[in-house]
């Protein structure tokens, strides 16, 4: 009766002790699981950044043409301007 009862503690302790390993394995997966999908959110908001990023450096890069073309068109104007006064102060001196 003694080794019976000694047998059921054992096998007791034994499923006890198994139960407590499936309840941290199931834990743990599940921190996993968390912990990566947390990690696939990080990366899809960081492809939106860069898709951003892009786009933004896209639309800085035609501001900045767009502001070259109108130097370059102000700088034929002072030309033409600058011309046109040199000409007719001429006329004026020649007068």
């Amino acid at each position: 009766m003694a080794k019976r009862l000694e047998f059921s503690l054992y096998q007791d302790s034994i499923i006890d002790t198994l139960q407590l390993r499936n309840y941290r394995w199931q834990y743990l997966t599940q921190k996993k699981d968390t912990i990566i999908f947390k990690l696939e959110q990080k990366v899809e908001n960081l492809v939106i950044i860069k898709d951003n990023d892009a786009s933004h450096i896209q639309e800085l890069n035609l501001t900045i043409k767009k502001q070259n073309k109108q130097i370059k068109r102000g700088k034929l104007e002072r030309w033409f301007f600058g011309g046109g006064l040199l000409i007719l102060t001429g006329i004026i001196i020649a007068k």
